[in-house]
């Protein structure tokens, strides 16, 4: 049976599998350490990753749902598949992969280069204490909030500009009728924030 109940508060734990995987070069602000676990990479006991080249994975197309089922009666309570995207054409091989892993319960997690792929391990360990947390939190807003975030996402509103804006207007249909001159009347707007909230109320999306 292997052993991969070994404490690891401090060191990430990698299978031996990924000793050559380059990734592990990429590694600036955590260590490691080798142990025969099922996964790829452990973060702690209840945090394992599994790591996907799509690049491989296009030439063995069975290789990660083999290595899924094979991890399943291990039943480590968050797996993540960490797909390393490194192919040009990557659409229709992510929504079959998405499939698969939704099916077994799984979610997958998206890098772009080895680098990105070592940070995200990175990431997940170095907040691995609140990282479940993190990444499956439903983060609940209340409408101010929501209607906040809204209009802060448009181009020069910052989020005090956003609060400012909602605390003065209290309705989000009085906010998307302003005239310039309304806008004009709140503190820190001036004629760049006017035309850029104007624009997002006022023109069309095409």
């Amino acid at each position: 049976m292997p052993n991969f109940n070994i404490r690891n508060d401090d060191h990430l734990i990698i299978s031996p599998r990924q000793r050559r995987n380059p990734l592990v070069k990429c590694f600036r602000n955590i260590t490691f350490v080798e142990s025969d676990i099922p996964a790829d990479f452990m973060i702690s006991p209840e945090i394992s990753v599994l790591f996907l080249s799509l690049k491989y994975h296009r030439l063995h197309s069975n290789y990660i749902i083999e290595r899924i089922k094979s991890i399943r009666q291990h039943k480590i309570p968050n797996l993540f598949i960490l797909c390393q995207v490194d192919i040009a054409e990557f659409a229709n091989i992510l929504n079959q992969l998405t499939v698969h892993t939704f099916t077994y319960g799984y979610k997958i997690l998206l890098s772009w280069n080895c680098h990105e792929s070592a940070a995200v391990i990175e990431i997940l360990k170095l907040n691995y204490y609140k990282g479940i947390e993190i990444l499956n939190k439903k983060e609940t807003k209340t409408h101010f909030e929501t209607v906040c975030d809204m209009i802060s996402s448009v181009r020069s509103i910052n989020s005090s500009d956003a609060s400012l804006i909602c605390r003065k207007f209290k309705t989000l249909k009085e906010i998307v009728h302003l005239g310039e001159d309304e806008i004009y009347s709140i503190p820190g707007c001036g004629e760049k924030k006017v035309k850029a909230l104007t624009a997002a109320f006022k023109n069309s999306f095409y």
